[in-house]
């Protein structure tokens, strides 16, 4: 129940992160946030791995972003940075809302989000070890490419919903 409850605690903060982000722009915003969140000890375990994903995919999208997009501003990088948290709070609502389904029936829902970003690449040629990091570590909070494009991974999310809602 605790841990229900730091979720949803933690699903409140990041939907309003985008909007208490004023003048400062969303990606320094997110991601001053979720360092915060890696730094304090008091913080619980999945707060801090949940925190942890979101540093390293801002990091991996601004560095091979340079590399790879040379026209990549910052307009570019908060729109990126703001899907990202809308990405993980849907994944995490849904989650939680998925609490009392039985086990196959909840691992077909995280494979969705999963796919999600395997189907939405955002860079052609990548170092696929880094970009498959979160994948490749078996039990991780945050089964997800770090090489995707999160605007269209959680477009692709609310599509394949209505897909799927519509078939049933």
């Amino acid at each position: 129940m605790r841990m229900k409850k730091a979720i949803v605690i933690l699903l409140l903060a990041l939907s309003l992160a985008p909007v208490a982000a004023g003048a400062q722009n969303v990606y320094n915003f997110v991601l001053e946030n979720a360092q915060r969140i890696v730094n304090n000890p008091t913080v619980n375990f999945t707060q801090t791995r949940i925190a942890q994903f979101k540093v390293t995919a801002l990091r991996f999208l601004r560095q091979t972003g340079l590399e790879k997009m040379p026209g990549a501003d910052e307009r570019w990088l908060d729109v990126q940075a703001y899907y990202l948290s809308e990405f993980l709070t849907l994944f995490f609502k849904e989650l939680v809302s998925s609490d009392s389904l039985p086990d196959d029936e909840r691992k077909a829902h995280i494979l969705r989000y999963t796919e999600a970003t395997m189907e939405n690449p955002l860079f052609e040629q990548v170092d696929e070890e880094t970009a498959l990091a979160y994948l490749k570590e078996t039990g991780e909070i945050t089964p997800f490419s770090l090489n995707t494009d999160w605007e269209k991974a959680f477009n692709y999310l609310n599509t394949h919903s209505n897909t799927q809602t519509n078939e049933q």
